[in-house]
């Protein structure tokens, strides 16, 4: 198996984990869309390190972000 299709399983691993234990349908303390694109845009930042720790316990931002980098990457 290789590098990639290793970090594709564990990407989505955690992406069923963080579905099945923090799903937040109600969007509790969810940041928003202009801090999900601020994250894609500077991931290193301090900002986007509080609104990642949010997203790894938020199924919603999860899958939000997830649309974003999709999106992202097809204007590519």
């Amino acid at each position: 198996m290789g590098r990639k299709r290793e970090l594709d399983d564990l990407i989505a691993a955690f992406g069923r984990r963080v579905q099945e234990d923090h799903p937040n349908p109600a969007r509790i303390g969810c940041p928003g869309g202009a801090a999900l694109t601020e994250l894609l845009a500077k991931p290193g930042a301090l900002e986007s390190a509080l609104v990642l720790e949010h997203v790894r316990l938020c199924a919603a931002c999860l899958d939000d972000l997830k649309n974003l980098r999709l999106a992202r990457n097809n204007l590519l």
